[in-house]
């Protein structure tokens, strides 16, 4: 179990699936969501590679529209619907499918965009911002926020990077 940092549901506690090795931790989602104040507010959410959907709820805890939550694995699906019904939020799209077929498929547009894919998948990070880029996938002035180890996975410039002991997130918004 891991709580929710921030917002209406702060403090309430949400399951994580078995094979989530290491779900991100209290400290980065709360820096996360520190970085992102005001942008939340009424903002139309994408969490790829969503797992538990922690950054999903978090961003509903905080103010944000609606969140389409992906998520390839059965078991995460069930984990974030059971998720979003203990905690009382409204219903929301989740979808059992990878990231990257998604981002082919879509005809949506969003304000954020969560990416925290298994560190291990480094060659996704590439794959994932070109769909995003190339699809036009974020609104003009929205934010991707990418989750990783390590060095910075992709060849942009970045408008923040934050460190978090082995753990780093950055915020890149389109232009």
């Amino acid at each position: 179990m891991i709580r929710i940092g921030g917002g209406k549901l702060r403090g309430k506690k949400i399951e994580v699936p078995s094979y989530l090795e290491v779900p991100t931790k209290e400290v980065v989602r709360l820096a996360m969501m520190n970085a992102l104040q005001g942008e939340l507010l009424n903002a139309k959410v994408l969490d790829l590679c969503a797992g538990s959907g922690a950054l999903g709820i978090e961003s509903l805890s905080r103010g944000a529209k609606e969140v389409t939550f992906i998520e390839k694995e059965e078991e995460g699906v069930r984990t974030i619907l059971k998720n979003l019904v203990s905690c009382r939020l409204s219903p929301q799209k989740v979808l059992k499918m990878d990231a990257e077929t998604f981002c082919q498929k879509v005809e949506e547009q969003f304000n954020l965009i969560f990416f925290d894919p298994p560190y291990k998948e480094r060659e996704l990070y590439s794959r994932i911002y070109s769909l995003i880029a190339n699809r036009s996938l974020l609104v003009n002035g929205g934010l991707f926020i990418l989750e990783y180890e390590g060095n910075f996975p992709l060849s942009v410039s970045i408008k923040k990077e934050y460190s978090h002991g082995r753990t780093k997130f950055a915020i890149i918004r389109k232009e």
